[in-house]
């Protein structure tokens, strides 16, 4: 598979995600209460850290070893479900003196009910692995696309009968092992292996370190939820978890299907010898052209955007998220170049950016949030920042990419994207609708629309990115209706 078709396997796998997920937020915002997303929040933040510790790193590692035989991949594999099955242990019984911590017998139960999810995610989290570095993205979309549908739907049922927050955890493990069982019908010889550690030396020297990376990037984005848990009250870290969750619902749609399909095509440009500093360097005006533009019109359109989908209880969340996404425009281009850095053999230099920035983010949380959300917001932004000058530290030290690099891109890219978001806060200003759900929706089509015409009119008369991938995207869709 070709690295574009790869792509659009995995943009539309998310695509479909992303709208199904909208749709359930949507309605879930008004069958949950804020004090009902912070419990469910706070509870799923608390093992967030060791969600990233049972894959221990063995999905990248088996994505990128050059010379994956069997042996190392049974080992990948017993070790996967060994850790994965002692943390659900741990976290069970955890999760009472936890939930006394934060005075909330919520928070135990959320925990309790996701302990689960770590005995079910490890049975197929290889044969996902073996997937990916074989390109075989779509089979990917059809189990993810499946997944999301299973999860939203029982999420919203349960929430309707009553059940609450926990209708959110209970409805993750029904996601959960539907994917399970994509991935066993997909790829059943991830799930036949016996046991083995015999090539444990090999594994677990990338996999500590990729672990290491992990468990700092999640303690990163459990990171609110545990401090506001305590600082702002449970209210507070449902507002402040909702304008994180609006910014990176979009923000991911585009980033976690890069990152899907760059780190196993940027490992197979390694194994075969290929450069990829200038792969990163073709590459990268055109992701940060797309990324800053979403980013910047979910900034721009947050006020009606947050009263379609969430209603007014949420208002208060809109600053927050609006200053959330500054930091999520300096890390446009993070993924995609963590992503070569991983395929080049140097965790260990993610690993050092990840623990840096999520140092920060916690020393900065603890400090501002009392002052209120936007001050955590800013925070949270500031530790973007230093964890975006970290890794183009490490990138630069690594001769893939640098400063300079990054600076070239975001001016080449930025003057397109300033453009069309003046215009979109121009059309929600001067045209007047009312606070109808219907008129909000019509408010946030006509300036939307209006500002992504005038970005594809500004790229195409400055030439600038991602021109020439929309030009290539056009020429491929009118040969297929041709054939």
């Amino acid at each position: 598979m070709t690295i574009r078709s790869a792509l659009a396997y995995s943009f539309g796998s998310r695509y479909i995600a992303t709208a199904v997920q909208l749709v359930s937020t949507l309605i879930l915002a008004r069958l949950l209460s804020p004090e009902e997303i912070g419990i469910y929040s706070v509870g799923a933040s608390a093992i967030m850290i060791a969600n990233a510790l049972r894959d221990f790193g063995t999905s990248n590692y088996v994505i990128q070893e050059t010379e994956l035989t069997l042996p190392r991949l049974r080992t990948a594999f017993t070790l996967t479900v060994g850790i994965a099955w002692s943390l659900a242990i741990l976290i069970f019984f955890a999760a009472t003196p936890i939930g006394n911590f934060y005075s909330e017998p919520g928070v135990t139960l959320v925990m309790q009910v996701m302990a689960i999810n770590f005995a079910l995610i490890p049975l197929g989290s290889i044969g996902g692995a073996i997937m990916k570095r074989n390109m075989r993205f779509q089979a990917l979309m059809y189990i993810a696309v499946l997944s999301t549908l299973v999860n939203s739907l029982s999420a919203i049922l349960f929430a309707s009968l009553g059940f609450g927050f926990i209708s959110l955890a209970w409805s993750a493990i029904l996601g959960t092992a539907t994917t399970v069982c994509g991935n066993w019908i997909a790829e059943r010889k991830a799930f036949v292996m016996r046991p083995s550690l015999s090539e444990r030396n090999r594994v677990l020297a990338f996999s500590l370190r990729s672990s290491a990376s992990s468990i700092a990037t999640e303690a990163g984005h459990a990171a609110p939820d545990v401090v506001l848990g305590r600082t702002l009250g449970m209210e507070g870290t449902g507002l402040f978890s909702r304008a994180l969750g609006y910014v990176q619902m979009f923000e991911r749609f585009i980033q976690d299907s890069l990152h899907a399909v760059m780190l196993p095509y940027l490992a197979e440009q390694v194994r075969s010898g290929g450069d990829i500093r200038a792969k990163l360097r073709d590459a990268a005006p055109n992701i940060a052209a797309v990324t800053l533009l979403v980013v910047s019109l979910i900034a721009t359109l947050a006020e009606p955007a947050f009263n379609v989908l969430f209603g007014p209880q949420w208002n208060a969340a809109i600053p927050a998220a609006q200053l959330l996404c500054a930091g999520m425009a300096l890390r446009c281009l993070s993924p995609t170049l963590s992503a070569g850095m991983v395929a080049s053999g140097r965790i260990a230099n993610i690993m050092r950016v990840s623990l840096t920035a999520t140092t920060v983010k916690f020393f900065l949380l603890i400090v501002l949030s009392p002052y209120g959300l936007t001050y955590a917001a800013a925070g949270f932004v500031g530790a973007e920042a230093l964890g975006v000058s970290v890794l183009l530290w490490q990138c630069r030290k690594a001769n893939i990419f640098g400063f300079l690099d990054y600076a070239k891109v975001i001016l080449r890219v930025l003057p397109p994207v300033m453009a069309s978001c003046a215009t979109a806060w121009l059309l929600t200003t001067v045209i007047p609708f009312d606070n109808s759900v219907g008129a909000q929706l019509m408010r946030l089509g006509v300036s939307g629309s209006g500002a992504v015409l005038l970005w594809i009119v500004l790229i195409w008369v400055t030439d600038a990115p991602p021109k020439s991938e929309l030009l290539r995207l056009g020429a491929a869709v009118m040969r297929r209706r041709g054939a």
